[in-house]
């Protein structure tokens, strides 16, 4: 008997997994991440699933970085201007920032898609974020 049990067991955990491979077929992800001197870093991520789609992108820069609280990076997705990250001192010293949209926003800190968003993203996209004309990071979604 308990050797039934276990064979019911195993067959009803692989059609759950059968049923989540099943499931996130749909589920498209694009990610990248940069480092840089002084020890900065960015990491951005594109993802969609059926009619809904997420982009997120974060930055972090050490104390003797340069970054101070409540400063704005510019966003610029293969070009186009999409918005921009504020940056908040946090315990330590370090300084943090992120920008998250959401086409069904439900979080605090996700925002909807501005128009000027590109309707799609894939591999080989451009990250750039910003400080005025000078480049701080950038890297390409993959």
């Amino acid at each position: 008997m308990p050797n039934r049990t276990i064979a019911a067991l195993v067959a009803l955990c692989g059609l759950g997994f059968a049923a989540t491979a099943h499931a996130d077929d749909s589920r498209i992800r694009y990610r990248c991440g940069a480092e840089g001197a002084n020890d900065i870093s960015m990491s951005a991520k594109y993802e969609t699933r059926a009619s809904r789609r997420k982009f997120s992108v974060e930055f972090e820069a050490a104390p003797a970085a340069g970054f101070a609280d409540g400063d704005k990076l510019g966003v610029r997705v293969d070009g186009t201007a999409v918005g921009s990250v504020t940056l908040g001192a946090i315990r330590g010293g370090d300084v943090v920032g992120d920008l998250n949209y959401d086409t069904k926003p439900t979080e605090d800190d996700a925002d909807p898609f501005p128009a000027k968003f590109p309707k799609t993203l894939g591999r080989g996209a451009k990250i750039r974020l910003s400080q005025g004309d000078k480049k701080v990071l950038a890297c390409e979604l993959r």
